[in-house]
């Protein structure tokens, strides 16, 4: 009896050594891993969802249920993406989509104008009671550091752009606006009203965001007309008439104006001659405006068809039929192109028109995609922004 019982001893013994011996003496710590980002793609759609996606695989990242319809085009400062909706302007965290913030909406509505920023301050149009209003918000904070009246009898549908520390404004009766970014004062002394349509006629809204290239703004204009005002004093210098509204916003690249109009047409007009370098034609209106890279113009149609066209004479070089008509801008970063359309597709295709991947946002699509580059620390914004570069 005792030899079993000893050597029953001697056995636990044996295991309790080899797992002392085992047992490390040192803990690492339990500090967590570094969370890590990537670049993320946004989107809305008019299902009142916003969508952020991997833009290489075109994987969804999160979605946000917003409530609200999303026409503007959403905007990244720092570590902060602004989301405008119908009802409200949120705010997300732009790596892990958590909500931050919501303005009270019982005292601005209507966030329909895409806006802007200096990289420091969030500067946006939107309704207060029955004023129409220019917002200088303070990203961090929420803050409104200045308030001033655009109009009180017409509302903003057209983005914001800004240059040279200098706020635009295009309201939809016509009148184009200048601020001063740093304290809200007016740069000229009264609103440049462009020439109305007939007076039996009712105008629509001007939906042509500015298009700011020294030395001239240009904006697209209900009664079919192109305008460059002088960025000097905001003083008319040229006008260039098409035949049916222009309610695409211009870009300005290499020279060249480039806008699409409700006759079907994408014009190239020469910012010197003041005359069209050439135009093509689609069949049906175009509403979505241009961006470009490289040699290459990109553009949507009402027609259902993504273009693309070749900078120096209008030449197609490829194009892609979508399931229904394009309003929404497309997006173009280092040789890739994104666009979505009514057929609730967001695309993406590279320069010789192959296309990528496509993603349902399972809604129409009005607004445009925004690119975050995490590791370059910057963001990528259609030309219906005033973000756009060109």
């Amino acid at each position: 009896m005792l030899k079993r019982w000893m050597a029953k001893f001697a056995v636990c013994s044996a295991f309790c050594f080899l797992f002392s011996a085992c047992v490390k003496k040192n803990y690492s710590s339990d500090t967590p891993l570094a969370d890590t980002y990537s670049s993320t793609l946004f989107i809305g759609s008019q299902a009142q969802r916003f969508y952020a996606l991997d833009p290489v695989t075109g994987v969804e990242k999160w979605e946000y249920n917003l409530k609200k319809d999303i026409q503007a085009t959403s905007i990244v400062i720092g570590d902060f993406l602004f989301v405008p909706a119908l009802d409200t302007l949120y705010k997300f965290d732009v790596n892990t989509g958590k909500k931050l913030y919501a303005f009270d909406a019982s005292q601005y509505t209507n966030f329909i104008s895409s806006p802007v920023s200096d990289g420091k301050s969030l500067f946006i149009a939107c309704t207060a009671g029955t004023d129409t209003r220019l917002l200088k918000i303070n990203p961090s904070n929420n803050a409104i550091v200045w308030n001033v009246l655009l109009s009180s009898s017409s509302a903003i549908s057209a983005s914001l752009a800004i240059y040279n520390n200098v706020i635009y404004a295009v309201l939809n009766n016509g009148s184009l606006q200048g601020y001063n970014a740093g304290n809200g004062t007016p740069v000229w002394g009264a609103p440049l009203v462009p020439p109305t349509v007939p007076s039996n006629l009712t105008p629509d809204p001007i939906i042509s965001s500015p298009c700011v290239s020294y030395p001239y703004i240009y904006v697209g204009s209900p009664n079919d007309s192109l305008y460059a005002y002088r960025i000097s004093d905001g003083t008319l210098a040229w006008t260039f008439g098409a035949t049916n509204p222009i309610l695409s916003s211009p870009i300005v690249y290499g020279g060249n104006v480039i806008f699409g109009s409700n006759d079907n047409w994408v014009y190239c007009v020469d910012s010197i001659a003041k005359t069209a370098r050439w135009k093509f034609k689609t069949a049906d209106r175009v509403i979505s405006s241009a961006v470009a890279y490289g040699q290459i113009v990109f553009i949507g149609g009402y027609d259902s068809y993504f273009y693309a066209l070749h900078i120096l004479n209008g030449d197609l070089k490829w194009r892609y039929k979508t399931g229904a008509l394009i309003y929404s801008t497309p997006l173009s970063v280092n040789g890739d192109v994104y666009v979505a359309g009514y057929d609730k597709y967001l695309y993406k295709f590279d320069t010789s028109g192959t296309l990528k991947w496509k993603y349902n946002v399972n809604g129409l699509v009005e607004t445009s995609p925004v690119l975050q580059d995490f590791t370059a620390k910057k963001s990528y914004y259609p030309s219906i922004s005033g973000m756009y570069p060109y």
